[in-house]
């Protein structure tokens, strides 16, 4: 029989929308001109003063150095003495804030490239940081960033414009209120006022259902909003699939990246790729010296040849935004864990970048191979100071005010940059996104758009033993996998092995019972395994596997 011609290789394709136009800045609101300054030039040098005089009083003399307000905070910059520990005035953050009538402050010591002590007191009323205000900014204008992205306003009320590209993915954390949503939308809105749909694509996954729905309309979506952690899994794998698809292209046509592949010259002809050895079967054809490395072909085996790679003529960009990581980590931590790792680890130069967020910065939920390959991360406000090492590797983040205040860690820096996020409302967003939407319906990926609708809702299909559908399934014979090698049938093997909770494994072990591979629970003891599961049918001796 003639061997099957396999389908030519494809990548996702690039929605075309003609005369395609970026939102305009009209639906951003204008900066509130009418808040008045909070304090005087004379209460800051007040404030400045009783510092000193609290700080004399414990026998520490410093010098006054630079005073900086921003949105949010203003900064007092201190010039100890010599001979003084900067650990003394450190210990006194207390004291310093019972003096000024502070909230809460936050001492650093020392000022990141100064020789100063810099105290942070909040601000009585707080500036608002507004998208339009950054949008309009030369900073912004002036960017050379591949993928900008509008942060805030750092304590100088300079905008804080981070790259995507350099960064490549992001880990935003912060308990709830913080001002993590918020920073989402502000990455999305950044994102939809400088790309059209052909040159960055959006893949959202929100396990919390209300977060992001707002942007289903939007043509830049490879799929709808996954909002079903049994879906996610799908969704991820695609992304890992796309990833080695274009790698695979990139080798084709000789570039190193998405940008060398856009901007390669699209006349000049492809590599030619080097030429396979020879295999032959017959031994007296093998060179000498060479016997018993001769092998048999398989006529029936086609290997796809480098012309059933079909070449784009462009590839966008490609961002997925993770809502919420602790439920997804609730529900399948090894696959979430394993996709994030290989798409951080190697998706950078195929042009495919990774934001998430979650609100429980644990180690449970932010393991050392997810931090490990997402240098660059954003804490919000945290409840105790093991989060705030979780996220940043460093205090900090448990002093932050909330409702936007915000430490930014760049990509290859130990430097912490505090900064006031931008804010953007539910009403920009949606006449932003209903004015994209009347351009151009969205252009699914089927591929995984089908697999998406053909997988049953986690809701509407629980987890049971006749119906162990999708995810479960695979699990369950993963499960069977291990207990064939192991010759071994108990409920902490599969938690091990499988790294899955307590629960889940009794469930599957009462699955594979009333299937009949396993025999009923022996307390401590391993079950008896009544299936030979090496496909030689029935054990009728039941004998017990230890």
């Amino acid at each position: 029989p003639q061997p099957k011609k396999p389908k030519p290789m494809t990548v996702a394709s690039v929605p075309l929308i003609g005369n395609y136009q970026l939102p305009p800045l009209d639906f951003l609101q204008h900066p509130d001109l009418t808040v008045k300054p909070t304090e005087s030039k004379e209460d800051l040098m007040a404030n400045a003063q009783l510092m000193r005089n609290t700080l004399a009083q414990f026998d520490i003399e410093v010098a006054m150095g630079d005073i900086t307000k921003g949105p949010t905070i203003t900064r007092y910059e201190l010039h100890p003495a010599p001979g003084v520990k900067l650990e003394k005035i450190t210990a006194l953050s207390n004291n310093i804030a019972a003096a000024l009538k502070a909230e809460r402050i936050h001492i650093l010591a020392p000022v990141p490239g100064k020789s100063s002590v810099g105290i942070e007191v909040p601000n009585r009323i707080k500036t608002k940081v507004i998208m339009r205000d950054l949008l309009e900014s030369d900073e912004w204008k002036n960017s050379k960033a591949r993928i900008p992205l509008a942060l805030g306003k750092d304590v100088y009320g300079t905008p804080v414009i981070a790259d995507l590209a350099d960064m490549p993915h992001v880990l935003i954390a912060g308990s709830t209120g913080s001002g993590k949503s918020v920073c989402i939308n502000s990455i999305v809105a950044s994102l939809l006022y400088r790309f059209s749909p052909d040159q960055l694509r959006f893949v959202m996954i929100d396990p919390k259902v209300v977060e992001l729905q707002q942007y289903n309309a939007l043509p830049h979506l490879v799929v709808p909003v996954v909002t079903d952690p049994k879906k996610v899994i799908l969704a991820l794998r695609w992304v890992v699939n796309e990833m080695e698809k274009r790698y695979q292209i990139f080798a084709r046509v000789g570039v190193r990246n998405i940008k060398s592949f856009n901007d390669r010259p699209k006349d000049k002809p492809l590599p030619q790729p080097e030429l396979e050895l020879p295999l032959t079967s017959k031994k007296e054809k093998v060179e000498a010296g060479a016997d018993g490395f001769a092998v048999q072909i398989d006529e029936q085996i086609v290997v796809p040849r480098d012309e059933d790679i079909i070449i784009p003529e462009k590839l966008s960009y490609i961002v997925v935004i993770i809502d919420e990581l602790a439920d997804l980590m609730l529900v399948a931590p090894a696959d979430v864990e394993m996709c994030i790792a290989r798409i951080t680890q190697m998706a950078r130069a195929a042009g495919i970048h990774c934001i998430v967020a979650t609100q429980r910065p644990s180690v449970d939920v932010i393991t050392g191979v997810i931090k490990a390959n997402i240098p660059a991360r954003i804490a919000f406000q945290v409840a105790q100071k093991v989060d705030s090492r979780t996220i940043l590797d460093a205090m900090g983040a448990d002093k932050l005010l909330g409702k936007g205040d915000m430490l930014y860690l760049p990509p290859g820096s130990a430097r912490l940059i505090r900064a006031q996020g931008v804010l953007i409302t539910d009403e920009e967003i949606n006449q932003c996104v209903d004015f994209i939407a009347k351009q151009g319906k969205p252009s699914y990926e089927m591929e995984i758009h089908n697999a998406l609708q053909r997988t049953p809702n986690s809701v509407a299909q629980p987890f049971d033993a006749e119906e162990g559908e999708g995810e479960d399934e695979e699990l369950i014979e993963q499960c069977v996998e291990v207990i064939r090698s192991e010759q071994k049938a108990s409920v902490s093997l599969l938690q091990r092995r499988l790294k899955i909770g307590y629960g889940r494994a009794a469930r599957i072990m009462d699955v594979l019972e009333e299937r009949g591979y396993v025999g009923p629970s022996k307390g401590a003891e391993p079950r008896d395994i009544l299936i030979d599961l090496d496909g030689e049918g029935h054990d009728g001796a039941g004998q017990e596997m230890v």
